[in-house]
């Protein structure tokens, strides 16, 4: 069975590459594209599921905005199973930052071109957030135009869940930075997990998600 991968805001799938699956089941990761300045999440969801074979049964992992945007594939595709990792699924999840940045409509008000940092901010950034050394996470960080993260920041800012997921299984670390563990409900944590744990606690992801795979 595939096994389709969808990443976080700004990064690329190589942060699925230390993810191993049981036998018989193949990992397919699905890339994030530029967005039009005026698509809805709806097509952009849409044009990203154009790559899943809904042929034969498949399974959706999605990380961070990627949990995002696999929640929003149910309403049009019916998953074997929905993994989520490091992301939320309810509005009692969704982080206080978001709403305020929601209340004051600041990625709407922001001209693209301050999405444009340089790059020794936008490393430091990076740094902050992820907790680990520029060289160990630049090679994953690729998605940075301004285009891309205007867009995106508004989406997982403005995003609330409409939907009930079947089959959804959720995957939280206790120390996430975006999305504290505090205001999660019903999850497998996964103790000192922060938001790139899908990395630097690979082993213990692996051992969670084989579970949930072989149920």
């Amino acid at each position: 069975m595939k096994v389709y991968f969808l990443s976080g805001m700004c990064v690329n799938c190589k942060v699925f590459d230390k993810i191993k699956l049981p036998a018989d089941y193949e990992k397919q990761y699905i890339e994030w594209h530029i967005p039009e300045e005026d698509e809805t999440l709806e097509e952009y969801t849409q044009s990203m599921a154009n790559d899943i074979d809904t042929s034969k049964p498949f399974i959706l992992i999605g990380y961070s905005l990627g949990g995002i945007i696999m929640q929003e594939m149910n309403k049009f595709l019916k998953p074997e199973k929905n993994i989520l990792i490091s992301s939320m699924k309810s509005a009692d999840e969704i982080p206080p930052l978001f709403r305020i940045a929601k209340k004051t409509h600041i990625t709407k008000h922001l001209p693209k071109q301050l999405y444009a940092t340089n790059k020794s901010i936008s490393n430091l950034f990076t740094h902050l957030v992820y907790d680990m050394p520029i060289d160990d996470i630049k090679q994953c960080v690729t998605y940075t135009s301004p285009e891309y993260m205007k867009w995106t920041s508004y989406q997982i800012i403005h995003w609330e869940p409409t939907i009930k997921i079947e089959n959804l299984y959720h995957i939280h670390g206790t120390k996430d930075q975006i999305f504290p563990c505090k205001q999660i409900q019903n999850a497998f944590f996964i103790e000192g997990g922060d938001h790139l744990m899908v990395m630097k606690k690979a082993e213990e992801v692996n051992k969670i998600l084989n579970e949930i795979i072989l149920k």
